[in-house]
């Protein structure tokens, strides 16, 4: 049976392929989409910092699963579009972690002193140049933990992308299973892959926070 279990290595390792990969992007998208709520909660406008509110409250309160039904069936059946189970399960993640990436933004800005952004603004610098030179260089040491998190919570979501048929590690045990009849010892091989990814990336995540520390 252990044999035979082996003689899959090839699907599991596609399997952690694919998650690791969609994972990822779902993060980029929704680090993107999260430092722009992020910057509108810190904003001096109310309407902004209502709609940040909003946003984030939202997309924090819904079950991941639900996010990847809605934007696997909902997405298609309302804009006509056939998307791809890859498209929705990015479209779904990049959601997720932007309502969580917001949250860590709007605090990497707020770790910074407001003395900073007025003197900043005093030299004649505008927002982007401010954000870039003063405010970036030091909110991303606080950012830095709280995205690695993000990131492991993003991929252990990721395995709900099974649901709607994309192809990524958990889906890939499933695969193994029907083929080999070997539950038990499938998903203990994706169970432990899966601590792997994570416990690696912890580790990646504390080796760049020393390095940023030390840069102090």
């Amino acid at each position: 049976m252990t044999t035979s279990i082996l003689d899959f290595w090839p699907v599991f390792l596609k399997g952690v392929a694919t998650t690791l990969w969609i994972s990822w992007l779902g993060l980029i998208l929704g680090g993107l989409l999260g430092a722009l709520v992020g910057m509108a909660a810190d904003s001096r406008s109310r309407i902004l910092r209502a709609f940040a509110m909003v946003y984030t409250e939202l997309f924090r309160s819904i079950p991941p699963l639900i996010l990847f039904f809605g934007c696997f069936y909902g997405i298609s059946f309302a804009f006509k579009v056939d998307l791809s189970p890859f498209t929705s399960a990015t479209i779904a993640l990049a959601l997720e972690a932007s309502a969580f990436m917001a949250g860590v933004v709007s605090a990497g800005i707020a770790s910074v002193g407001r003395g900073q952004w007025e003197a900043a603004q005093a030299s004649g610098m505008n927002f982007w140049q401010i954000m870039r030179y003063v405010i970036g260089p030091q909110a991303i040491r606080v950012m830095l933990p709280p995205t690695v998190g993000v990131y492991i919570g993003t991929l252990k979501d990721s395995s709900l992308a099974s649901v709607i048929g994309f192809v990524e590690l958990t889906k890939s045990g499933l695969l193994v299973r029907e083929a080999s009849g070997a539950s038990f010892q499938a998903f203990l091989v994706v169970g432990l892959l899966y601590f792997l990814i994570n416990y690696s990336i912890s580790l990646i995540g504390a080796a760049l926070e020393r390095k940023f520390h030390i840069a102090k």
